[in-house]
Parts: structure tokens; sequence; C-alpha cells
């Protein structure tokens, strides 16, 4: 799996993932939002679900989830065109393993619905960000965006960026197919991740989507790491 896009210095993403506020309820609400559209088939369906239910089990995930004094705040949304938006998990705090076995449970129960859908990367933001609304009292705001293509349906990114206010909030993205397609994987770059210390990792298909999800949520949730492993500029 390729190396993942690091945005500034390691001192930039120290500084974004810095101690959250004594008045907050949470450190982070964190929005999982997976492409269903028509070009993932139901192998590739439900290998993005099960390696997000497998990576929420992971010791090494619960770990950086449920070591810190405030809880993470976790929704899951499957999206696919500007008028499919389906909640698959709601906003649950995950103060125990028994909070996240819920989450992954609901993962593994459900089915898909919305087929032969066109992608709306923007309507996606859009809908993330409206979830968003609904937890506002988290010390910081993250959207990690799994797709395998462009947006061909409703507002380009840059549009909802310039309509809505997304200053206090990191778009990350999970970019499947993207080391197959670098083409893909520089759109995502340039036009949909934004935010102090946004990052893109790409995949070569949906076989390693469980490994790089992984990887994903480890940089997301643990700063520590992430300046650690920051390459030098």
């Amino acid at each position: 799996m390729g190396n993942p896009i690091w945005l500034g210095t390691a001192l930039t993403v120290a500084l974004t993932f810095g101690a959250p506020s004594d008045a907050s309820t949470c450190r982070l609400a964190l929005v999982l939002a997976m492409d269903v559209s028509k070009s993932v088939d139901g192998r590739d369906y439900r290998l993005q679900l099960g390696g997000l239910s497998a990576a929420l089990r992971d010791p090494d995930v619960r770990a950086v989830i449920l070591e810190a004094d405030k809880p993470v705040a976790i929704t899951v949304f499957e999206w696919s065109d500007a008028t499919h938006h389906e909640v698959i998990a709601d906003w649950t705090l995950a103060e125990s393993a028994g909070d996240l076995d819920g989450i992954a449970a609901r993962l593994d129960r459900h089915e898909r619905t919305g087929r032969g859908r066109r992608t709306a990367v923007g309507s996606a933001l859009q809908f993330a960000h409206a979830e968003l609304a609904r937890m506002p009292d988290c010390a910081r705001q993250t959207i990690d965006l799994s797709s395998d293509g462009y947006s061909n349906r409703g507002p380009e990114p840059e549009t909802v960026y310039l309509a809505r206010d997304f200053e206090a909030t990191t778009v990350n993205a999970l970019v499947i197919g993207g080391q197959a397609r670098p083409e893909l994987m520089r759109y995502y770059e340039t036009r949909v991740i934004r935010g102090v210390g946004a990052f893109a990792i790409s995949t070569q298909d949906f076989s390693d989507y469980k490994t790089a999800i992984r990887e994903k949520l480890l940089r997301e949730l643990a700063p520590s790491a992430l300046v650690a492993s920051a390459p030098a500029d």
C-alpha cells in the first residue's frame, strides 16, 4: 500500500491534534463515509464494510480510541449519488469495547441499498457536514471519505467548501485503486482533502481496503504516532 500524502510539517500536525478543550464532551467527532456507487460491486461492497468492521475490532485501533479520558464519537454512512446517503451506524460515543462492538455489528448486518447510482463526492461532503452539526461538542471534527472514483454528479468538492463552513473540519481520503490510477489519487489530493494535517491513502483495489482503513484510523486517532512517523521535509 502506498504512503499517505503528508501536508505540512510534523509540528503543524501536532498542533492540529492538540489537547481538546475542557468544555468539549468528546475529543473527536469522526464521520466515516463509504462510496457505494455503481462501480462498487457486491464483493467490493462486502470487503469495504467488512474491512471497516475488522478495523473497529482491531486491538491497536481500540487502544487509541479508548485510552484517552474523553471519548471519540463515531458515525458511519454510505453514499453514492446526490440523493443517496444512508446512515449505517448513528452517532455513538465510543467509551467501551462494547460500544465499538455495536458499531461493528451494525456494519456486519447491513444490507446494501441504492444500487446502480453515480458518484457525488460533493454531496457526500454536504451530508457529512450536516452530520457533524448534530455532534457539536467535540474538540475536533474529521470526515474520513472512502471512494474509488471521481465525482460525476452533484456539486464539486470546491463548490461545497466555498458554500459551507469547513474551517474546523479535516477531510481525509482513502482512494481505492489510487495506486493503479495515480490521476485519481491526484484528484483527491488536490480537490478533496482539506484542513491542516489532511492526508490521503491509496490502495491497489478493494482487497487491501481492510489494511488501509486500519492504517488510516490509527493515523487519525493517534496524534503522537502521526508526529513520530511523519517524514522529514
